[in-house]
């Protein structure tokens, strides 16, 4: 057993994932867009990540963000990692391999305008969440901005045994458990469902319990091992990390999900029970309660200062926005927190056309505010919606993007080469937006093939044949999961992908990848 792990999984790496909450841009426009003041994001900011896992998410900010980055994860596989992506970027990035303790204690750290732990809280000792903490506490500016994002309650409630099943039969080796990641997340899986077989009385009276289970198989070993094999995971309510955070100067300000503002999604009867409830922390509580939510993804600010109605309109629709779905693919329904809500078409397709125009140019909303087709609220309700569900984001200024071009250049051009012999990380830096966008391996072996210049599909598919045939690879059709064997199929099929790709290109560009 590891003792310098202090009980977190550290044998396997995590995974690669990308989160746009941690971006210090999203967590400002989060803040902005529901009436608290956040900091300037300038070339002398500096932010920090908790717990950066592959780094991923980090070295895609650090290198797209105006500032400095910090960070530790006392994994130093994952501090190998995170730094091989700063030197290839450039950025101004400094990832240490420190325990949460150690880092808080460093004398050489920056005040800190962001700080950010992403899925740590629940899955570390008590201890560790007060140094956590303490980082913010000693290195937080004031009106900087911390995001926090755990498992929480009550929610996760009627699943937690799954969890303890899982992390039980693996402590104790029920079923030997095997010397890598995948033979002892197969024997924990097979325990419980063994479990499930010989039908508990629990299994009967929490229905969901079998079905999360069957979901979870869907998932990768590592995953599986970092989210349920960990010794700690304390689940939480909201209002106990909210009193925690307080010990640090820390007031929840809002959550960072921009479409959850007052109490609409939460039903008739719902609404007139919250008229009777004014504190901000019973309220959040609830609604917790309201929407069974098992995940929260909180921004904490060190003093929080409200903005007038009218700030608000003049920040948010200053900004420049860029669409990042095709305008006629937008759906005109979403499900926010269990409930569908259709939008007007007669509000959201003129929007999304607007935005489109010249190639998906960013644009801000004065002008298309101007036109007096919308009054403020409604155009900030659309914002809210379409930013939530990522079919547009906010842009950062004219001076950002230049600070930021260089080195997204570097740090893409690293990860479309390694996309070459693997696929891994699925996603870009873009220096319009400030943080990462989703790019399959295919279309980050196809962009790299077009800047060599290869522009036509046939070209492309030419190409990406040459890269995954030399690595042994062949494709595999998506409707029959059939291997194909012979060159020509793979091109055919490769050509058809790169027709989708020369489709989307046009955003890429706007995006700056």
């Amino acid at each position: 057993m590891n003792t310098w792990n202090e009980g977190y999984f550290t044998d396997s790496t995590y995974t690669y994932g990308y989160y746009r909450e941690l971006s210090p841009n999203f967590m400002r426009w989060c803040l902005l867009v529901n009436g608290i003041a956040a900091p300037e994001i300038t070339e002398d900011s500096c932010h920090c990540e908790l717990g950066y896992g592959q780094g991923v998410s980090a070295n895609i900010h650090a290198a797209a963000t105006a500032g400095k980055y910090f960070g530790t994860d006392f994994n130093p596989a994952h501090a190998a990692q995170a730094n091989e992506l700063a030197e290839a970027s450039g950025a101004d990035a400094n990832f240490f391999e420190d325990s949460f303790e150690e880092f808080s204690e460093r004398d050489d750290l920056p005040q800190f305008d962001s700080i950010g732990f992403h899925g740590i809280w629940t899955w570390v000792s008590a201890e560790n969440r007060r140094h956590m903490l303490e980082v913010a506490r000693r290195h937080l500016k004031s009106g900087g901005m911390v995001y926090n994002s755990y498992n929480c309650l009550p929610g996760w409630a009627p699943n937690a045994p799954l969890r303890e099943l899982l992390s039980i039969c693996d402590r104790y080796k029920v079923y030997g458990g095997g010397d890598n990641i995948n033979e002892r997340v197969a024997s924990a899986f097979k325990f419980v469902e063994e479990v499930i077989a010989a039908e508990p009385a629990y299994a009967m009276v929490a229905p969901s319990f079998k079905a999360y289970f069957e979901k979870l198989k869907n998932h990768n070993a590592n995953y599986i091992a970092h989210e349920y094999l960990n010794l700690d995971w304390d689940l939480m309510y909201f209002a106990d990390v909210a009193e925690l955070c307080q010990t640090a100067k820390l007031e929840f300000a809002t959550v960072a999900f921009p479409a959850e503002t007052g109490t609409a999604y939460l039903g008739e009867k719902g609404q007139e029970f919250f008229k009777k409830i004014s504190n901000p922390i019973v309220r959040e509580q609830l609604k917790d309660y309201f929407i069974n939510r098992q995940f929260r993804k909180d921004i904490y600010v060190r003093g929080v200062r409200r903005l007038s109605n009218t700030e608000v309109f003049d920040k948010i629709f200053s900004m420049r926005y860029v669409l990042t779905t095709p305008a006629a693919e937008v759906p005109m329904t979403m499900v926010l927190n269990g409930r569908e809500i259709i939008l007007a078409k007669e509000i959201y397709r003129p929007l999304l056309e607007y935005l489109q125009e010249d190639n998906f140019r960013p644009k801000d909303l004065r002008e298309y505010f101007m036109r007096g087709k919308l009054n403020a609220n409604q155009l900030l309700e659309a914002l809210r919606l379409l930013v939530q569900a990522a079919h547009i984001t906010p842009c950062q200024s004219d001076a950002a993007v230049k600070r930021a071009k260089k080195s997204c250049e570097r740090l893409n051009a690293h990860i479309c080469e390694k996309s070459s012999f693997a696929d891994t990380i699925r996603f870009l830096a873009s220096p319009l937006t400030g943080g990462g966008v989703e790019v399959g391996r295919f279309h980050q072996i196809f962009l790299a093939q077009y800047k060599a210049g290869n522009k036509t599909a046939d070209k492309l598919a030419e190409a990406a044949w040459k890269i995954i045939s030399r690595n042994g690879e062949r494709m595999m059709a998506a409707q029959t999961q059939k291997l194909l064997e012979t060159d020509a199929e793979n091109l055919a099929y490769l050509e058809t992908m790169a027709e989708k790709f020369l489709t989307r290109l046009p955003i890429y560009k706007a995006l700056m990848l």
